[in-house]
């Protein structure tokens, strides 16, 4: 009887223990990731859009011209003169061409992305870290999602490249649109369903590229850096796993961004210059030399490293408000 009242004297303490214990935030919906992820993405792309329209037009300058041929007279010659040119030719307006459509493309694309690899993980239950056989698996759930967004996103990174090079000063083709409605309604008079859908060929590599190498190498560099130095999932964490990750996703996606650059950029019909994908490739390296392909590379790096480190802090962030308050 002693021990038996000395037991139940000690489950009141221990049901105070634990209900004093913090509660482990909900689970997040399976939307969730979506909404979250694109509206990060739409926060990114804010601050790094002058960047991208440099890299576009540094991508489209001196286009299938004879190497050594004019290239004294072209508009940009790197990315800090490209930067002062155009704010101060064309103002803030100018280094901001394509907002708006690129705001379309980050919340369908990066949505999907992101989205789709949550899902996927949950699926299949693999934990960043686990083993080399779990990170390929996170790089094959990264493609796919990247699959599934190029589909959704081609449209709007097609607007988004044909706002970006109007107003340049070295642009081969430039397409007069007079707004992001306007120019959706353009294209599909004129080329119907499949202009929107120009490009798709390198654009589902690009974007698989990109999102299998990002999303794989964040985690997975995110599990070994809290590991390896202790640090708990936080701000400094976040920030280098990202910097990695974007020099990475760079050296992957470039030849496959270049390519989709030109091909939604170039006119239809008769004065299209590309057949395809590798025609492009062809083409460029036998008329700008193998360099061509990387035109824009610096540009690109500095346009996506920070993108990267904003996307995922916005994203890390949202997640943390989203388990606190909803």
């Amino acid at each position: 009887q002693v021990l038996r009242s000395t037991a139940l004297a000690r489950r009141p303490s221990a049901a105070m223990a634990s209900s004093s214990s913090p509660a482990k935030p909900a689970a997040r919906s399976k939307a969730s990731e979506f909404v979250l992820a694109g509206a990060a993405a739409c926060g990114a792309i804010t601050l790094t859009n002058p960047m991208d329209v440099v890299k576009t037009r540094l991508q489209l300058q001196g286009e299938l011209a004879s190497k050594g041929g004019g290239g004294g007279s072209r508009a940009y010659r790197n990315v800090g003169q490209a930067l002062w040119r155009i704010g101060a030719s064309e103002g803030l307006r100018g280094l901001q061409r394509g907002l708006g459509a690129a705001y379309l493309l980050q919340f369908s694309n990066v949505g999907c992305r992101f989205g789709g690899y949550d899902l996927l993980k949950r699926a299949f239950g693999v934990q960043p870290g686990d083993s080399t056989t779990g990170w390929i698996q996170l790089f094959a759930m990264g493609a796919a999602s990247g699959c599934m967004a190029a589909v959704a996103s081609n449209p709007f990174f097609l607007l988004k490249t044909r706002f970006q090079a109007a107003g340049s000063e070295d642009v081969r083709h430039q397409h007069k649109y007079t707004s992001l409605r306007s120019a959706f309604l353009d294209i599909g008079r004129a080329e119907g369903l499949r202009g929107y859908y120009r490009g798709i060929s390198v654009f589902i590599p690009r974007v698989a590229a990109a999102s299998s190498t990002q999303l794989s190498t964040y985690d997975v560099i995110k599990a070994w850096y809290m590991r390896r130095t202790g640090a708990g999932d936080c701000f400094s964490t976040h920030v280098a796993a990202s910097m990695l990750a974007g020099a990475a996703v760079t050296l992957a996606m470039q030849p496959f961004d270049f390519a989709a650059v030109r091909l939604m950029n170039q006119s239809a019909g008769e004065g299209a210059l590309y057949a395809g994908p590798v025609d492009c490739i062809a083409k460029t390296v036998r008329s700008e030399g193998v360099l061509g392909v990387y035109k824009g590379t610096s540009a690109n790096y500095l346009r996506f490293g920070p993108y990267c480190v904003l996307v995922f802090v916005f994203l890390e962030q949202l997640r943390s408000a989203w388990d606190r308050f909803l």
